[in-house]
């Protein structure tokens, strides 16, 4: 049977900008990160985890698509992500709500910020920004700060 709430998403994402790609991770972020709070609050573990672990992956998704040699902003976002990961992880371990708050407030400041740029005008947001990095071997130098990787969140390409 066809999930219609599925074939929804997936032609959200496939319709989606780049930078609306990244929007729309960040909310599944934001969402599991709730989730997780609202299963801890009902006292319900196992499913607390689960929405946790889900958030972190996303998170982790983000960070390891980084290209830190893109330039400074891209080493910033790794280190908020090394933050969110570890308060996400502190809230999963003790079950406590604190740690996922803080790392919720990062990710909505981020979202705010990402939703911002996804609502640019193509001309000021050119598709040449996000082009995927070449592989190592034959990459030409890239201008500090430009971003690449369209389907690499941030600020593209593999993490180094």
């Amino acid at each position: 049977m066809l999930d219609p709430t599925a074939t929804y998403r997936t032609a959200q994402v496939v319709s989606a900008s780049r930078a609306g790609q990244i929007v729309l991770l960040y909310q599944g972020a934001i969402r599991f990160g709730t989730q997780h709070l609202a299963w801890l609050e009902r006292n319900d573990i196992e499913q607390a985890h689960r929405a946790s672990i889900r958030c972190q992956e996303i998170v982790a998704s983000l960070r390891g698509s980084l290209d830190l040699s893109a330039g400074p902003i891209a080493i910033q976002l790794d280190q908020l992500y090394d933050f969110v990961q570890r308060r996400l992880a502190a809230g999963n371990i003790a079950k406590e709500p604190k740690p996922t708050e803080e790392a919720l407030r990062v990710l909505r400041g981020l979202l705010e910020a990402w939703q911002e740029l996804a609502t640019r005008p193509t001309a000021a947001l050119n598709d040449a920004m996000f082009e995927p990095a070449p592989h190592p071997s034959v990459a030409a130098p890239m201008p500090s700060g430009t971003l690449v990787g369209a389907g690499s969140f941030a600020a593209g390409g593999a993490r180094r």
